[in-house]
C-alpha cells in the first residue's frame, strides 16, 4: 500500500505544508503527519475526499506508487560524488550551484540539472 507516501508526494507537489493540508480538510495538524508517517489511516470517506482534491483515483492513491522514480543521473551523481569523497558543498561549488541544498535537490530528484552542469561531472 502506498497511501502514506502518496499523500506526502501529492501534498508537496501542491506546495502545501502538513498544517495547510490539514486546514483544507478541517483536521488537526497532527492528523496529516500521522497519515504520512503511516501511524494512522484516514477513514474511507476522507480517502475519497483526498483523492478528489489531489485529482487521482482511489486506486491510484492507495495502490499505486505515484512518485516518479529517481532519475538515473541523480543516483549516478551521488554515487560518483561519494566514491570520490567529495562533499555536497564542494560539488555544489564545482557545478556553480548556490549551495549544497541545490545539489541535494538534484541528488534526490526534486530538481533537474542542465546538460552543461551534467557534463562537468564527467
Amino acid at each position: 500500500m502506498y497511501l502514506a507516501q502518496n499523500l506526502r508526494y501529492l501534498r508537496e507537489q501542491k506546495g502545501l505544508s502538513q498544517r495547510e493540508c490539514a486546514e483544507i480538510f478541517g483536521l488537526s495538524g497532527s492528523a496529516v503527519t500521522m497519515w504520512e508517517q503511516d501511524q494512522r489511516k484516514p477513514d474511507i470517506e476522507m480517502i475519497a475526499r483526498l483523492a478528489e482534491y489531489f485529482g487521482v483515483t482511489l486506486d491510484e492513491l492507495v495502490l499505486k506508487n505515484l512518485k516518479p522514480p529517481l532519475p538515473l543521473y541523480a543516483s549516478n551523481i551521488k554515487y560518483l560524488r561519494k566514491r570520490q569523497e567529495i562533499t555536497q558543498e564542494d560539488m555544489a561549488v564545482f557545478l556553480g550551484f548556490s549551495g549544497k541544498s541545490s545539489l541535494c535537490a538534484v541528488e534526490t530528484g526534486k530538481s533537474g540539472i542542465s546538460i552543461e552542469n551534467l557534463e562537468k561531472t564527467l
